[in-house]
């Protein structure tokens, strides 16, 4: 253990001597991606791609969805024009990715917090930027909520000011979860069990027919949402009955 903590040391001095000698030779100007590789767990990179509003590439295999926001998608009113912000906003330029809690989505997909990095002037963390100016949604999932309030709010300036899509779809202020979520109803006739995520921080619920709103909830597979056939399945994969249930 002694060698161990001894050889920790030695390591740590040899990293600081090394950045502090390019500091030296670079003329004080220090690579920021170097630096965070070593120091945090957060990663530097430069966007390749803007797939839509709020999706984008860093390589040619690997996608980001911008997470706690959802853009309209394809063939919805102001699709077009938030696919273009965000590509105005990133794309060939670097962003420092962050991580909440969940990895990745089911459909391998990065979730992150993503901040422009700016030579001159504040960074931008995009996913507040996209919801400030009315070109996507506040979107929270749990138990990914960092930034949730700030979003929160940030979508409330953007209806209050009437910005972007507020000024130009016909998304009611109170109706627009219903217009973003997707219920395609389940696979097989017999598994009719909803596992719902609540957005409002009530967790992760399944509700059976009989329940007060089980006609309402809708089922969302993008978020993670889906039907099961038991009971006992729903409970496996996490999920707890829903208290308004018989």
């Amino acid at each position: 253990m002694k060698n161990n903590m001894n050889y920790t040391k030695k390591r740590n001095a040899i990293v600081v001597a090394i950045i502090f000698l390019a500091g030296i030779l670079t003329g004080g100007r220090i690579l920021a991606p170097k630096v965070t590789q070593i120091f945090s767990s957060d990663e530097i990179y430069t966007v390749t791609e803007v797939i839509d509003g709020d999706t984008f590439r860093i390589d040619p295999k690997t996608r980001v969805r911008v997470m706690g926001i959802n853009s309209p998608e394809k063939g919805e009113c102001y699709y077009l024009e938030a696919k273009e912000a965000l590509k105005n906003l990133i794309e060939g330029k670097v962003v420092k990715l962050e991580k909440d809690i969940t990895d990745k989505d089911r459909y391998g997909r990065l979730l992150r917090y993503a901040t422009l990095l700016v030579e001159e002037g504040d960074n931008v963390l995009v996913n507040d930027y996209m919801v400030r100016n009315g070109f996507a949604f506040n979107y929270p999932i749990p138990p990914d909520k960092h930034y949730r309030d700030l979003f929160n709010t940030a979508e409330e300036i953007a209806k209050r000011e009437n910005l972007g899509m507020w000024a130009e779809c016909d998304y009611e202020e109170n109706d627009d979860s219903d217009k973003r979520e997707v219920d395609s109803g389940p696979s097989d006739p017999n598994c009719i069990i909803k596992g719902n995520i609540s957005e409002k921080g009530f967790g992760m619920t399944y509700l059976v027919p009989g329940c007060d709103n089980y006609k309402s909830v809708k089922i969302d597979t993008r978020k993670g949402e889906k039907y099961f056939c038991t009971e006992k399945e729903a409970i496996a994969a996490g999920f707890r009955k829903a208290t308004n249930c018989p």
